[in-house]
Parts: C-alpha cells; sequence; structure tokens
C-alpha cells in the first residue's frame, strides 16, 4: 500500500513529476549527447583506419630506406605488415594552367590503403588517382596534371610527367581537408596523387608505413592506444638502432669509392696535363734555340751582303772601265772564234755579272732568314702566350679539383649520423588535427552540461520543497503510524527515483542519438569522415542517469529529512505562511510610494520565496548565457577570417610567380597600369621553425618595411596598437607564439628558403586568426641567411580583378591569382553547417527556460491559490489576475536575462578556448546583435509559457477563499 501511495502521489502531482522528468530529459539526454560525440567521433575514425588499414607507425630517413631495412622491420617482434613507400613532392599543373603543391605515392599498397569514391583504378602508366580535397579546388576525372620539379628534372624520379585523372579517392591517412606542410620548398602541400608503382625510378623507398599487431582492438587516439603504441615503440628502437646506419654505411662506403676512383683519375689527369705542358715547354726551348741559330745564320749573311755590297760600290769604275776596253777586243775575239766555230766569250760582263749573283743571292738568303726568324718569333711568342694561360688555366683547375676533392672528403667524413624518426597517428598532421578536435569536444562534454546539472538540482529543491509542503499532513499521518524515517524518506525519494528514471533512459537515448549526430556531420565540413555510426557507450549512460538521478534523489532525501524530524502533531498542521520582510524598495520612499498595489506585491513576493527566486533566476540565466553562446560561436567563426582578410591583410589580389627572376619586370607591368592602386613584392615560403627540439611550421613573409604598412595592418595582440616591422627582428602571429610559449625578445631558429638554418630575435607578436605567420623585412633575410630576399609573390591594390587577372597571364613564370575574397566565400560556405548547432542550442535553451518558468508558475499558483481566489472574489477580471502572476515571471526572466549575461560571455570564452585549433585562433567578440537575440529568444519562451498558464489561472475555483486552512 505504502508503494502503491507513491504512484497516487505522481498522479495528484502529475504535472510536478513531469517538470522533474523534464528537467532531467534534457539536461541527461545533453550530458549523453555530448560526453558521446568525441567517442562517436573517434569510434567512427577507427572503424574508417582498421577498414583501410591506416598506419600506425611512419619511418623517416634522411637517407631514404633500402632493401635490407624493409626485411629487418618486416620480421620486427609485432609488426603486422610494412610498406615500404616512394614518394616525392612537387609542383602540378592542371588543364586549366592551375598550380598546386603535389605529393605523389603508390598507388598498390600493403596497408595505409585509399577508398575509391568515384571513376576506376589506373590501367596505364599515364593515369592517376586524385585525393579529394576541396580547399584545393577538386580537380575532376578527366583532367590532366603536368608534374614539375623545379631546378631538377622530374624524368630522373618517373617515368611519366603528364597524368590523367581517372579516379578520386578518399583516404584516412589525409583525413582532414588541410594536409599540412610539403618537402617541396617548404611549401603548404595542397593535392596529392597516386600512381603505379613502377613509375618511380628511384631504387630507394622514402618512408615505411608499418600496422602493429593488436591495435585493430583498440580505439585511436585514446589513452590506451597511446600507450600501446608507446611500448611498441619502444621496443622498435632495438631494431632501428641498429638498423638506421646500415644504409647510410652503403651510400658513404659507395660515395668514398667513388670519391676515391674520382681522386685516381685526378692524379692521372694531373699527370697527363702535366706532362703535356712539360712537352710544350721543351718545344718552345727547341723553337728558341732554332731561333738563336737562325739569327747567328742572318748575322753572318748580314756580314756577306755587306761585304760584297762594299767590293760592287768599291770596284763598279773599274768593272766600267775594263768593260768599256774590252768590248772590242771581245767582238774581234768572237768573230774569229765563230770563223773557226767556236763559242763566244765575254769575259768582263761574266766576272762583273758573277759578282752581282753573289750579291743577290747573299742579298735573298739575307731576307729569307730575317722572314723566317720574324716567323718562327711570332710562332714562338704565340705558344708562349698558350703555354702561360694553360699553365694558369691548369694549375687553376688543379686547385679547384684538389679543393672540390678536398671538400668532398670533409662533406662526406661530415655526414650526419642517420636517425631515424618514428612517427604514430597522432603525429601526422590530419589526423593530430582530428584528435585535438576530439580533445576539443570532450572538454565541451565534461564542462558544458553543468549549467543543466545546476539548474536541475534548483528546479528538484523547490518542486520537492513545494510538495513535501503540501504533503506534511500525510507524512506526520505515516509518523503516527509507526512508519520509520527512511520508509517515509525512501517514498519520496522513489518519486524522485521514477522521475529521473523516466526522464532519464529516453534522454540518453534521444541525446545519444541526436548530438553526436549534428555535431559529427558539422565536423565534416573540416574533415573527411565516413558515415556515422551511433554508439551507446555504457558508461555515459550509467553516468548520464547516475548523477541526475543520484542528485534528484539527494536533494529529495535532503528535503523530506528536514521534515520528518518534527512531531506528528507539528507536521498535521499547516505551515503557517513565511513573515513578510522589509524589502530595499521600500526603504526608498519615492520609488515605492509611486508603485501600484500589485507592483508592491509582486516586489515582496519576489524576494520572499528565494529558493524558488533562485531557481528562476538561475534557469532563465542559463538560458539566455547558452543563447548568447550560440550566437557568440557564430560571431567568433565568422570573424576568424572576415578580421583577418579585410582588416589585416589590406591587399586585394596575390600573384603568385614560379620564381623570383622575372619579378621586377612584373611589378613594373603592375605599377603603371592606372587600375593599380599599389603594387609591392613579396618573399613567401613555408619556413620550419625549431622550439625545445620540435619542428613547427609557418608562412613566412619577407617584405620591405614600408611596403609591409601598405599591404598589412598589423596589429598588437590588444587589437588596437599597431606593430611596425623592423630590421632588429621578426614578427611572430598571436596563435603560433601562444602554442609554443613565445614571448618579444625570445630566440628561435627559423629555415631560409634554400634550408639554411640560422637564429633571430622576436622583435613583436600580433593579431592573427588563421594559419601561422612570420614576418621578416628583406635587409634582416638578406644579414642573416646571405642570400637574396627577391619576391616570389606580388600583393597589390586594385578594384578591376579583371584587369589584375588579364596583366598577370601575360607575366613570365606566372602561376595564379589569389583572390582573398575566394577564402571568405569558401569559408562561409563551411561554416553553414554550425547553423545547426546554434538552432540545436536555441531548442535546448528553449527547452531549459520552459521547464523552469513552466514549473516557477505551478509552484507560484498552488502557493496562492487562496489568494488568486480572494482577488477573484473581489471582482478582479481574468487580464488583471494573470498580470498579478505574471509580472512576477517577467521581471523575474529579466532579471535572469541580465545575469545570464555576464554567464554567456564567460562561457563564451571558456569555448571557443576549448575548441581552438592548432591553426585557427577563433575570436572572442560578441556582437551587440546577438545578446539582443539572446534575450529576446529567452523572452518569446517565457510569454509562450505564460501563454500556456492561462487555463490553470481561469481554473481557480473563487470557493478556494473561503476554504480554512485547518
Amino acid at each position: 500500500m505504502f508503494s502503491l501511495e507513491t504512484f497516487r502521489l505522481i498522479k495528484r502531482s502529475f504535472k510536478r513529476f513531469m517538470s522533474l522528468t523534464l528537467i532531467v530529459f534534457i539536461g541527461s539526454g545533453f550530458m549523453m549527447g555530448l560526453l558521446t560525440t568525441y567517442q562517436t567521433m573517434r569510434v567512427n575514425d577507427d572503424i574508417y583506419n582498421d577498414e583501410y588499414d591506416f598506419t600506425d607507425l611512419m619511418i623517416y630517413s634522411p637517407y631514404g630506406f633500402c632493401v635490407e631495412d624493409y626485411e629487418k622491420l618486416s620480421s620486427a617482434d609485432g609488426v603486422q605488415t610494412v610498406f615500404a613507400s616512394k614518394e616525392i613532392d612537387c609542383k602540378g599543373t592542371n588543364s586549366a594552367g592551375r598550380v598546386n603543391t603535389y605529393r605523389v605515392t603508390e598507388m598498390s599498397r600493403k596497408n595505409d590503403r585509399f577508398k575509391l569514391v568515384s571513376g576506376r583504378l589506373p590501367e596505364n602508366g599515364n593515369e592517376c588517382l586524385y585525393l579529394r580535397n576541396s580547399l584545393a579546388q577538386n580537380y575532376q576525372i578527366g583532367e590532366r596534371i603536368e608534374l614539375d620539379y623545379g631546378s631538377a628534372d622530374i624524368s630522373e624520379y618517373l617515368t611519366q610527367k603528364e597524368y590523367t585523372i581517372v579516379g578520386i579517392v578518399e583516404s584516412p591517412h589525409y583525413l582532414s581537408k588541410i594536409l599540412g606542410p610539403s618537402n617541396f620548398n617548404n611549401e603548404e602541400l595542397e593535392c596529392v596523387i597516386f600512381i603505379p608503382n613502377t613509375n618511380f625510378l628511384t631504387e630507394y623507398y622514402t618512408t615505411m608505413y608499418l600496422t602493429l599487431e593488436g591495435t585493430e582492438e583498440l580505439v585511436s587516439y585514446t589513452g590506451v592506444y597511446e600507450d600501446f603504441i608507446e611500448d611498441r615503440k619502444a621496443e622498435l628502437k632495438t631494431v632501428v638502432k641498429r638498423q638506421q646506419s646500415y644504409y647510410r654505411d652503403q651510400l658513404v662506403a659507395e660515395a668514398a669509392a667513388t670519391l676515391d676512383e674520382s681522386e685516381r683519375l685526378f692524379q692521372e689527369m694531373k699527370a697527363a696535363a702535366g706532362k703535356q705542358l712539360d712537352d710544350a715547354k721543351d718545344q718552345l726551348d727547341e723553337a728558341r734555340i732554332q731561333i738563336a741559330s737562325y739569327e747567328a745564320q742572318l748575322v753572318t749573311a748580314g756580314a756577306l751582303v755587306r761585304s760584297l755590297q762594299q767590293s760592287l760600290n768599291r770596284d763598279s769604275d773599274l768593272f766600267e772601265s775594263v768593260y768599256n776596253s774590252t768590248v772590242s777586243v771581245e767582238q774581234n775575239v768572237s768573230y774569229i772564234l765563230s770563223a773557226l766555230g767556236l763559242n763566244e766569250i765575254n769575259y768582263a760582263s761574266s766576272a762583273m755579272e758573277y759578282m752581282y749573283n753573289e750579291y743577290r743571292n747573299a742579298l735573298s738568303q739575307y731576307y729569307s732568314l730575317s722572314g723566317q726568324i720574324s716567323s718562327a718569333q711570332a710562332q714562338y711568342e704565340q705558344g708562349l702566350k698558350e703555354y702561360a694561360d694553360a699553365l694558369v688555366a691548369y694549375e687553376q683547375r688543379m686547385a679547384d679539383g684538389e679543393e672540390q676533392l678536398k671538400a668532398a672528403r670533409a662533406k662526406l667524413e661530415d655526414l650526419p649520423k642517420s636517425e631515424w624518426i618514428i612517427l604514430d597517428r597522432g603525429q601526422i598532421y590530419p589526423a593530430a588535427m582530428f584528435s585535438a578536435t576530439c580533445d576539443q569536444m570532450k572538454s565541451i562534454g565534461l564542462y558544458m552540461p553543468f549549467m543543466f546539472f545546476l539548474v536541475a538540482g534548483l528546479v528538484c529543491l523547490t518542486t520537492m520543497k513545494r510538495l513535501v509542503d503540501e504533503q506534511r499532513g500525510q507524512i506526520g499521518i505515516y509518523t503516527a503510524l509507526g512508519y520509520s524515517d527512511g520508509a517515509i524518506i525512501g517514498k519520496y525519494v522513489t518519486y524522485a527515483l521514477l522521475a529521473s528514471l523516466c526522464g532519464g533512459i529516453p534522454g540518453v537515448i534521444f541525446g545519444g542519438c541526436l548530438y553526436p549526430a549534428v555535431i559529427y556531420n558539422t565536423w565534416k565540413m573540416m574533415y573527411y569522415l565516413p558515415e556515422v555510426k551511433i554508439i551507446f557507450p555504457v558508461w555515459n549512460v550509467v553516468l548520464s542517469i547516475g548523477l541526475f538521478t543520484l542528485l534528484m534523489c539527494g536533494i529529495t532525501a535532503y528535503v523530506v529529512r528536514e521534515d520528518v524530524k518534527d512531531v506528528p502533531a507539528s507536521l498535521m498542521r499547516p505551515l503557517a505562511p513565511k513573515k513578510g520582510k522589509e524589502i530595499v524598495l521600500e526603504k526608498i520612499k519615492w520609488l515605492w510610494n509611486s508603485m501600484s498595489f500589485t507592483s508592491k506585491i509582486t516586489s515582496r513576493n519576489i524576494f520572499r520565496y528565494k529558493s524558488r527566486f533562485l531557481m528562476t533566476i538561475a534557469g532563465i540565466a542559463g538560458c539566455t548565457g547558452l543563447l548568447i553562446l550560440g550566437f557568440g560561436i557564430s560571431d567568433s567563426v565568422n570573424d576568424v577570417l572576415g578580421i583577418q582578410y579585410t582588416e589585416i591583410f589590406r591587399y586585394d589580389y596575390q600573384i603568385n610567380l614560379k620564381s623570383s627572376e622575372n619579378i621586377l619586370d612584373g611589378l613594373g607591368q603592375f605599377k603603371s597600369d592606372p587600375a593599380v592602386e599599389y603594387a609591392t613584392d613579396c618573399l613567401s615560403y613555408t619556413t620550419r621553425a625549431y622550439l625545445d627540439g620540435e619542428e613547427k611550421t609557418a608562412n613566412m613573409l619577407v617584405i620591405e618595411p614600408v611596403d609591409s604598412y601598405t599591404v598589412f595592418e598589423l596589429r598588437e595582440t590588444d587589437k588596437t596598437t599597431p606593430l611596425r616591422l623592423t630590421n632588429s627582428g621578426i614578427i611572430v602571429s598571436e596563435l603560433f607564439a601562444r602554442n609554443n610559449g613565445l614571448k618579444v625578445g625570445d630566440i628561435i631558429t627559423i629555415e631560409s628558403q634554400s634550408r639554411i638554418k640560422e637564429d633571430v630575435r622576436i622583435s613583436g607578436i600580433c593579431e592573427m586568426y588563421f594559419q601561422h605567420y612570420i614576418f621578416m623585412s628583406k635587409d634582416l633575410y638578406e644579414d642573416i641567411f646571405d642570400e637574396s630576399s627577391d619576391g616570389n609573390k606580388i600583393m597589390l591594390l586594385s578594384d578591376d580583378g579583371n584587369r589584375v587577372r588579364e596583366i598577370s597571364e601575360k607575366l613570365e613564370d606566372y602561376v595564379s591569382v589569389t583572390d582573398p575574397q575566394y577564402f571568405l566565400d569558401a569559408f562561409d560556405n563551411m561554416i553553414k553547417a554550425l547553423n545547426l548547432i546554434i538552432i540545436v542550442i536555441i531548442l535546448v535553451a528553449g527547452s531549459l527556460a520552459f521547464v523552469v518558468l513552466v514549473n516557477l508558475t505551478q509552484v507560484n499558483i498552488s502557493e496562492r491559490i487562496r489568494e488568486i481566489a480572494t482577488l477573484k472574489v473581489l471582482g478582479f477580471i481574468d487580464h488583471e489576475v494573470n498580470m498579478y502572476i505574471f509580472k512576477e515571471i517577467i521581471l523575474l526572466s529579466l532579471i535572469g536575462c541580465v545575469v545570464g549575461i555576464p554567464i554567456g560571455i564567460i562561457e563564451h570564452r571558456f569555448i571557443m578556448k576549448v575548441i581552438g585549433m592548432e591553426m585557427i585562433m577563433f575570436g572572442l567578440k560578441i556582437n551587440t546583435v546577438s545578446f539582443i537575440y539572446a534575450i529576446a529568444i529567452t523572452m518569446i519562451f517565457t510569454f509562450i509559457v505564460l501563454l500556456f498558464m492561462r487555463r490553470p489561472l481561469r481554473r481557480v475555483d473563487m470557493v478556494e477563499s473561503l476554504k480554512s486552512v485547518e
């Protein structure tokens, strides 16, 4: 019978019972949903990982891997499969001329496999699969991609450099739509393609993907999984330490042998070249001797010529006289000889002719020797010059060769040891982002239900207090009949227990299905996740129902315990009404005297029932705070790119070039065009920063300080103070500094575009919301890294986008035009899913307000039933009676809204910090209109409740005012 009385009590106070049931339903459902969301995300992702054998460990080596490395890892204990992969990062241009940074990897894989979404697998060497990635503007099946490795020839690595997309794939390895950094010029990775394995020409492997035995039974990113992986990594390090130098030692040995052979060939070449120079020197010496011999002969010939010339000059008169005197004799003798048949003879002319012939011969020989000497001297001087030049070149080449051999030998000796880097899933960029997201959702699930827990406690306190007060006579009878305190308390605890179970069980089912599905699908705007599979973790069910049940039963026991202490005679008499007290408003005479009678009653009632007052304020404040939180999340997320790409980044377009070779020409064309207001160049690349042994990435922007003031509005973290770029240090973005514990004055190590590492001081920290940035002046860059800071991008201000693109397409090395508006539009599309979360928050907040207000109104009416009946007897019409009660509720709702504003701000700041991501810093600003919306919606729910409460007030019987409380 005692148990049946509990059910009769539920029937008599069904509305109160439903109030408790609904608050537990809302609270337990909200807790169950939020606690289950992060587990749903992890479990679904783990199913996805197991289905496609997502790698547990990745191993990198600065020298690559050989077959022996693969065999040793495959035979290691605990290793299930090993996939030795060949990969290369490079540039790629599609059919439309768009250039992106690609990762080219093998298609046939033992693990770390992919899911074919559409299309087919490649059948020829010039076909590929494309990883779906919306941030890189997805390519379509049939598009062609031409790969380019920059200064090197891509054909040294791949058999094909042009590919046609025949299929679109997804992979758990690339879960996030942000893929992370690439190994090509420190640029951001934008696309991934899979090609036939036979297309790779390199003999070494670039990456080892390992799956471990026993991980399929574990859920990724959980503490158990991470501990298991750490244990396996520790065991694997034995193999790693023994094997990691093997391939490096082979390469060093081969390089040393090649260097020895090169040095031998160099010495042979040096000896051969030296011998050639020595032979040339001997020939020059012989030529010098020959010239000296010719010179001696020339002296002799010259003396003979001069002697003959002197003889001819001295004896010419004598020869002429003899010649004249002998002409007649010779004629006579010639006549006689002729008659006798003999030859003529001319003695005088023959002698003289002989002398002239001798002279001419001597002179001819002299000129011939002189010509030979001149020719030989010219040849000698030419040979001597060539010998001198050859000797200088020989000495320089030999010195250079020896220096190169020496440098190569030193470089070979200074090669660092091969240390393999082992990464687990949590260190892979997309997976790390997803793990961080799950941790954020876990934090939200632990903290967000606190408000519901508090309100549920207040609702239970007020409801059960009123119920027990009404049941005092019944409790007195039970006590007089001999029922124990425990039995009496148990009756009302059972009442609360049944309300908790009736609300908790459907609540966890409803919340466990709704919230994870909505939030999971919302996160799909950032990740490629499989279709959601709803789970109901037993611990979450027990926790969600158990906490609220324990709360309700505990408060009920506390309330009843206070009453059962009284004696039955006291319990069977009704409680005296609470004594009215002077309130603060009464001390303000002019204000109190100006108030109406009903306003004075309302004011006194508000402060008379403190528990009801606190419950109402807490419930309405919680409702308003949740609404402010929902609208604030929308404002903060919307402001991320809005502030960055409209206030901080002031340029309209960014022109991306392949190199800096033609930057000045392109800059000149833009500056001379009237459609362009301003243009400047900037060196941009992805740098690595080394902080406490960890490697971080950031976008490096190298620009002239005077130009930075035009295209950027850098501000300190207070969001107002301007920040100037100088040559004394770098400026880092706020989120980068916060994530790594950096402050102004710290020294960090960063890389240049050519991977040179140097230390630099932080001179400022700037406001920035999306991605990590480091700003450096050109002079500082050149001074620290000792290399050119010529830009590879042009940033400009212009209202004519068509003209900008027209000029850009004519530039040498043109790649693409980046319009910040594209990021704003893409981000707007991505955050549309947040509207679902905001709608859910509005519905939850409204439900909370509805339950609280319904409960408050019911308690208010039941407590003042005779007062209301008396008002009707006195002639108050329905509207006046309604306002007599509703005025109090409206006033409490307004007070609750005001209290809810700071609560919403605190919740918003907390949640924004909790859900902050590695690459995104959400703002903390809440627009004024969001506060207006939150208060307006809260009051709308209030008026909806009041509309429902008019009927109970109309049904109050005037006879109640004549009944005695006895």
